[in-house]
């Protein structure tokens, strides 16, 4: 219906268009670092968790896309309860120590089904047991208000059958539900015909696929909702994806770009200036036209030389599709995912919008900000086009600040997990690490470190021995080395801010000099220009890390160039003590980051004593004051001013005179 009708051959904008995108994406490499990420970090996660769930996560960032848009969702699954499609499945399991729980298709609703409980096991979860309704089948919507306790403390808004959290500066949604081990395979009977007929996936990704299972979210359908159904309360939503994602890594380069351009086309131009709530479409129909494109027409060409024209083929089967009103679900077509969304004026709108960009044809690209400048350039002079060169490759400083980026999720599993303990280590020690990558083996390392810094600060706290050895000295000495020892294992072989922990270890133990010692030769480490820290997808300038650290040992650029928030948990308590002032401080707040750049201490000798002026500045994101404990010493009586600088900043001001007492 929408021939593809180009003003100018198809090379002079596939080539220097592709490589912009390579640019802003990445190449192979890139991506794969990404994927690897996130896939140990679940490992991780699933393996040191004490309880019966685990994670999936999704998004773009487990696609691959390092981009300022790119989000992370994650997939809670309860791993002691199982779903079958057949009674007879029940047979496989314990059902004494699992629950088994029974799959309805509902045909007349495409990608629904019903859960039935089929048994109750001892330890039965409870928040799954306040959702059982009529006739044993598990209520979507009680279920979803349950699982809100597994998301307290974050930042959480309610998004369909999912929570949205913008913690840490990365937004994502995360939603609990149910696995099953069998793929459905009545239900996805046209999805295989098509696969055998055209090709795609490949015999090896199909397999994969099939014995990925499928899982279930808890979220009715759009046309129950509109019409009052009173089943809705029991509908669940059958998703794909994990098979989604073994489809996404089976991608060629050239055609996850594509995917990529899709992406960056629907945010900068498509839903340009559009409030959430009336975005019509999604990155979900995007992934959908992509594998369609990709499977209906296996002798298309998807190469750099041709790559203006697959991103057109997949902007021409949206258009048809919104045209139609229909996008079929790519693993079960009959379910229509622009049901009771894109219909009536909305889907008018719609199509006007795209319609008109797509008679602009190559230049419907240029209304994109991140391609406007090279996609004018080619147009204004199409001929000198071909002379268009890639400058920026995928080069060594790229990289590392890649790594650095990639370790921050490794740290951020310290938010999620509270049970950084010796079970955890020994859990980690058993990893089999001989056919992993040298990435692969960076990024378990980190997470050794992070687990001795919290051991470390349990071991100094505390005894776990049970033999009371506060009332043994010997014992309870030795536990204080274990714990120094660690920390200083961390310091030695971690980044740049590691000795911070090791400075925080040494002040609890009433080492202060040490402490600032140690403070005063991190800060001078982490004021060198050449210090990567990524904040919200920004490096610092370039220049002096590849004058001093290109070419270096990549354990040397670790150490001296990567810094990090320091974490300090619960299991972290941060005292600061004096004869005049107590601060208690129980959260995560990068402290020592905060006292070497924000905290200013001002004394003044007099005959008589000292005269203080101690000053602490901090984000209120990580603690605010009613978190904060201020008990000063009625022998040294103080008069601390808390205020708030700004809508971000909290500092708190404590002025003091001590009489007669000097070394304070």
């Amino acid at each position: 219906m929408f021939p593809c009708r180009t003003k100018m051959g198809t090379h002079s904008l596939s080539v220097p268009l592709y490589d912009e995108m390579l640019k802003d994406v990445g190449d192979e490499e890139e991506i794969a670092m990404m994927k690897t990420t996130i896939d140990i970090s679940d490992r991780l996660y699933n393996m040191m968790i004490k309880a019966f769930i685990n994670r999936r996560s999704t998004g773009s960032l487990r696609e691959g896309l390092v981009i300022p848009s790119s989000d992370v969702d994650i997939l809670y699954y309860l791993t002691d309860h199982h779903v079958v499609w057949d009674v007879t499945e029940s047979l496989d399991y314990n059902l004494w120590k699992q629950t088994v729980i029974l799959a309805e298709y509902q045909e007349s609703i495409p990608g629904t089904v019903y859960l039935c409980l089929l048994n109750i096991h001892p330890s039965y979860f409870k928040p799954v047991l306040s959702c059982v309704q009529k006739n044993s089948y598990l209520s979507s919507s009680l279920f979803l208000e349950g699982a809100y306790a597994l998301f307290q403390g974050s930042a959480v808004i309610k998004h369909g059958p999912c929570y949205t959290d913008s913690a840490y500066g990365q937004e994502g949604d995360m939603t609990v539900g149910f696995a099953a081990r069998e793929w459905p395979t009545h239900q996805t009977k046209h999805w295989l015909t098509r696969c055998e007929k055209f090709g795609w996936p490949q015999k090896k990704v199909l397999k994969s696929i099939l014995s990925s299972g499928c899982h279930f979210v808890p979220i009715g359908s759009k046309q129950s909702r509109q019409e009052n159904d009173p089943n809705l309360e029991v509908e669940w939503r059958l998703s794909f994806n994990q098979a989604e994602q073994i489809l996404i890594d089976s991608m060629t380069h050239c055609q996850f770009l594509c995917y990529a351009l899709l992406k960056m086309f629907l945010k900068e131009v498509l839903n340009k200036n559009v409030r959430e709530e009336e975005k019509l479409l999604c990155s979900y129909f995007l992934k959908t036209a992509m594998f369609w494109c990709i499977q209906t027409d296996p002798v298309h060409e998807w190469s750099r030389e041709n790559f203006y024209p697959c991103f057109w083929k997949c902007f021409k089967m949206l258009l048809q599709w919104v045209h139609t009103g229909y996008c079929p679900n790519f693993f079960i077509p009959e379910n229509n995912l622009f049901v009771c969304k894109i219909v009536g004026a909305n889907q008018e709108r719609l199509f006007t919008q795209m319609y008109e960009l797509y008679c602009l044809r190559e230049n419907c690209l240029a209304q994109s900000p991140s391609l406007q400048k090279v996609v004018n350039k080619i147009l204004a002079n199409p001929k000198a086009c071909t002379k268009l060169l890639l400058e920026e490759c995928f080069d060594e400083y790229k990289h590392d600040a890649l790594l650095n980026y990639m370790m921050t999720f490794i740290n951020a599993l310290q938010y999620t997990l509270s049970n950084y303990d010796w079970d955890s280590l020994y859990k980690v020690s058993r990893l089999n690490i001989s056919n992993m990558s040298n990435f692969e083996k960076v990024l378990i390392g980190r997470h050794v470190l992070n687990i001795y810094n919290q051991i470390a600060f349990v071991e100094q706290r505390s005894c776990t021995c049970g033999t009371h050895c506060t009332r043994n000295k010997q014992t309870y000495g030795k536990h204080k080395k274990v714990g120094a020892r660690l920390v200083k294992l961390t310091a030695e072989f971690g980044c740049a801010t590691d000795p911070l922990y090791l400075a925080l270890y040494q002040y609890n133990d009433g080492r202060f000099k040490c402490a600032l010692n140690i403070l005063e030769e991190t800060r001078k480490r982490l004021y060198q220009d050449y210090i990567i820290y990524w904040n919200l997808h920004k490096y610092k300038v370039p220049v002096a890390y590849k004058e001093t650290m290109i070419g270096q040992p990549k354990s040397l650029k670790i150490k001296e160039a990567m810094a990090f928030e320091i974490k300090i948990t619960t299991s972290m308590q941060f005292y600061y003590k004096a004869p005049w002032l107590t601060i208690r401080c129980k959260s995560y707040i990068p402290w020592f980051i905060q006292m070497m750049t924000d905290t200013s201490l001002y004394s003044t000798k007099t005959s008589s004593g000292i005269s203080l002026e101690f000053v602490i500045t901090w984000p209120g994101i990580w603690i605010k004051p009613s978190k904060l404990t201020i008990s000063p010493s009625n022998k040294y009586p103080t008069t601390p001013s808390l205020r708030r600088q700004n809508s971000d900043y909290y500092s708190l001001k404590v002025s003091l005179k001590v009489k007669g007492h000097p070394n304070v």
